[in-house]
């Protein structure tokens, strides 16, 4: 079963990372096979999966 992730917050909302989650992890010798296992990864992909982007689309100039 999926997970159901409601899109109410906007990009700017979000933030933005400044470090990746990685580089003081206790399993950097397991990377990057560790990725999908990984509980803090996880998280922030839900979280950027709920934002909606403010970029303009299919506008060109």
């Amino acid at each position: 079963m999926q997970n159901y992730i409601k899109r109410d917050k906007f990009d700017f909302e979000l933030g933005y990372l400044t470090k990746s989650p990685c580089i003081c992890c206790q399993n950097q010798d397991k990377m990057p096979h560790c990725q999908d296992k990984c509980p803090q990864l996880d998280k922030i992909r839900t979280l950027l999966a709920r934002g909606i982007s403010t970029q303009a689309k299919g506008l060109e100039n």
